[in-house]
Order: C-alpha cells, then structure tokens, then sequence
C-alpha cells in the first residue's frame, strides 16, 4: 500500500505541473494538440481493436475498431470547430469563460477499454485538463498502448510532459489513492457498479456511469423488417458488449411478436427452447452479485451455448430466448453483455409499455431505451413515460446510444443515467462536462438609479 501511495503521489506531482503549463494554452495550441491525437488515433485504430481482443477476450477485433474509430475520431471531429479555451460565448450581458478543472482522474472498463482511453483522453485535453488513468487489470497492455499513443501524440504537438499518464501496476490499492488523492480535481469512472461506487466516495467531484439492460418496445405500427433489421445490427454490434445494447423485445401485440421472431430467425437468430434456457442460466450469471458472468461476456453465440451444453449454427448471429416476465424472476430480462437477446409479446400498447418501465427501474433506470412505432401517439407516451434519458426513436440502440450516427447526440463511450441511475449527469458525456464555465455578468440597471 505504500509504494502505491508512493506512486500515486509522484504521478499527481507531475500531472500538476503538467496540468499548469496547459493551463496557459491558447484555443490554437490546444487545437493542434487535438489534432495530432487524432491522426495517431486513425493510424492506429485496428491495431489498437486487436490488441483488445486478443487480452480481454471480449468482442470482435473490427468492431473494436470501429469503436476506436467512434471515440476519438468521429469525437475529434464533433468537438474540434468548438471553443474550449478563454471566452467560449457572450449572451445577454454574460460572458462564458472556460478554464480547465485541472488533474483527472479516469477509470476505463475491460468491454471497451482502448476506445474509452483514447475517448477520455480527448475530451479531457480539449479542456486544458491532464488525466491519469487506471485501467481494468484484465486489459492494462492494450489500454496502455493507447495512453501511450495519445501521450507521444499530444507531446510532439507541444502538449506538456505527462499529460497522460496511466498506473502501470493495477491494484485495488492505486486506484483508491488516486481518486482519494488531494491534488485530483474531478474523477470520471467507466465500468462496473464497484468502481463507480469508488468514485463517488472519493471526496472529489465525479462524473460516473450506471448499467443499462435496455428495453426494445416495438410497436404494432412499427416497420417490422427495419425494425428486426436495427435490433440485429445493434445486438450483435462487437457480441453485445456496449452498455446500451438491447436486452428484451417487448411487444404490444402477440400476432406481431410471432412475425417478428420468425423475422429473427430468418435472418440468422438461433431460438432457444426451454431446455436450452435453463442451461443458458446456470452459466450466463453471476447470481449472487447479479451480473453477467464473465465467462460469457462478449463472446460469440457459438461459445456462449458450447459453455452451456449445447450446439447451435456457425453463422447463427445471436441467441433469442423468450422470456416469461420482465423482472428479476426471469434472469434473461437483465442485462446480458452478450448476444443474447429476451422477448416477450403482450395484448396492449400500455402493458408493454409498462413493461419496458418496469425493465428499467429495476435493472437499468436512467439509461437507454428504444421504441419502433410510426404512430406519433405511441412515440409520445413512450417519449413521456420511460425512465430514460436516451429515448430512441426508430434506430438501433448502440449506435443511436452513442450519438452522431442515426442523430444529433453528443459521440460518447460514457453515458450517464442521471440520479435515477446513480449518476448526477444524464447526457452524453463530452468535453463540456470537463470545463470550468465562469459567469463574467454585466450590470443592465442603470447607474443612475443608485444616486
């Protein structure tokens, strides 16, 4: 514990006197920072996909690009036009001054773990702010290749030294002392419920994230075919493991719900039967802590039913399980982090909508859901009732989740749940929420008045 402690307080001292130095940056200097990243982060994006999946064993290498790609590239693009630095907006008397917090603190997950490092460290040098990393153990060499690449980027456009660092050692113990450190400014956590806890009890301000086990309400007035289409492609996007992923199909219609999954299968979905299901449950969760085992996270549908005592088709996409309730009962209705995918079909637009509810304030309040309707009736009562705070509008869940791709939201590999889900921030994390905003505001009562 003390040659952590040790480590700990070398690195905040050097992080400090980094983190002065780029305080004195210039929108333009912090410009062509960014853009140094960003051309190391394109050259290096498969390599990087690769390096994941080969340590983790989760997911798929070409989608881990494109993950790469998402967070720093297509992040680089959307925030590099916007002001960051000095006086950002003058409105109505007030002028808006950005200044950075300072030293960062970040955690990253082992799902997606040199995205979020390249996506943290983006948005945190866009504000003038350094950050020091701790990674997931199971991924520390690929998370540090790509702090590493950030780092040697940043510094050969002028960045300071030690802009980026990162823990070398992973331990319990170090990433309490550096979020419990006194010369830490903020704290942003990705991952699991453990490390997200850490990082609220830290005595620092923290920007953490919640689960998601998001609900798919397809209506009876949805485009059918798109809608399967969007749910397969979000599904199976890198076997399931972004926290948006879709969890259960809810239908408000049985006839329906049968068209659909007879569409699933069609197009490469593997039914499961009720043998099968209770097989899937004795190897899918960790019961006592109630989440995925990691035995199953993001591995393919082959692997996850091999593990579970059976064989299913080479090319078959995912495994569609039907479900008996939307609740704790049935373990399918929680959030998976696979390509495993619920459903269940109910007589009534307001049931199944409810359902969709019912999903969400117990396993994933404040996060994501999805609705397939071209009623505007239906679209507005799921918009006003569902505890999310991304409510998607006919588009996948994953890539209408993480913003630019089917909509206007913010690009984000971090994204809160608001107070329902724990978290204080709702939106799409971005560069924004690490800024400083001073309110410079005019008096407009005349002087004269006072006299």
């Amino acid at each position: 514990m003390a040659d952590a402690v040790q480590q700990i307080d070398q690195m905040v001292a050097k992080a400090t006197k980094a983190a002065a130095a780029f305080r004195n940056f210039t929108q333009e200097q912090v410009d062509k920072v960014l853009a140094a990243m960003d051309v190391a982060s394109v050259a290096n994006e498969v390599k990087l996909g690769e390096m994941a999946v080969a340590e983790t064993g989760i997911g798929r290498a070409d989608h881990k690009a494109i993950k790469n790609h998402l967070g720093a590239h297509i992040v680089y693009e959307w925030q590099k036009d916007k002001k960051s630095v000095g006086v950002i907006e003058e409105k109505d008397g007030v002028k808006y001054i950005a200044e950075p917090f300072g030293v960062v603190a970040a955690a990253t997950p082992t799902t997606n773990p040199t995205s979020t490092t390249e996506f943290k460290s983006i948005i945190a040098l866009k504000g003038r702010n350094v950050v020091i990393f701790a990674f997931h153990p199971r991924a520390q060499k690929c998370s540090a290749e790509a702090a590493r690449i950030m780092l040697e980027a940043a510094v050969s456009a002028g960045a300071p030294a030690d802009c980026i660092q990162w823990i070398d050692e992973p331990s319990i113990e170090a990433t309490n002392a550096l979020f419990k450190h006194p010369g830490v400014n903020l704290v942003i956590a990705t991952g699991g419920g453990a490390m997200v806890k850490s990082a609220y009890s830290s005595g620092h301000p923290a920007i953490g994230v919640g689960p998601g086990n998001t609900p798919v309400f397809i209506s009876k007035s949805a485009n059918l075919s798109v809608a399967v289409n969007n749910v397969i492609a979000s599904k199976t996007f890198d076997n399931g493991t972004i926290c948006s992923s879709d969890q259960s199909m809810i239908f408000d219609d049985k006839a329906i719900g049968e068209k659909a999954v007879k569409l699933m299968v069609e197009r490469g979905a593997y039914l499961v039967n009720a043998d099968e299901k209770a097989k899937l449950e004795t190897v899918m969760f960790d019961k006592e802590r109630g989440v995925p085992a990691m035995a199953i996270v993001g591995k393919s549908p082959q692997v996850i039913a091999k593990l579970a005592g059976f064989e299913i088709p080479a090319d078959a996409k995912l495994l569609l399980v039907p479900l008996s309730t939307i609740g704790p009962e049935d373990w399918f209705s929680h959030e998976k982090l696979s390509p495993v995918l619920g459903y269940i079909a109910f007589s009534s637009t307001d049931e199944a909508i409810s359902a969709a509810k019912n999903q969400l304030l117990w396993g994933g309040a404040g996060h994501t859901a999805v609705v397939h309707a071209q009623d505007d009736a239906v679209l507005e009562k799921f918009a006003m009732e569902i505890p999310a705070n991304r409510l998607l509008l006919n588009q996948p869940a994953v890539h209408g989740s993480v913003g630019l791709i089917y909509n206007q939201l913010p690009p984000s590999l971090t994204l809160g749940c608001g107070t329902s889900g724990g978290n204080y921030l709702s939106n799409n994390i971005n560069y924004k929420d690490l800024l400083n905003i001073k309110q410079v505001a005019k008096r407009i009562v005349d002087y004269e008045r006072d006299e």
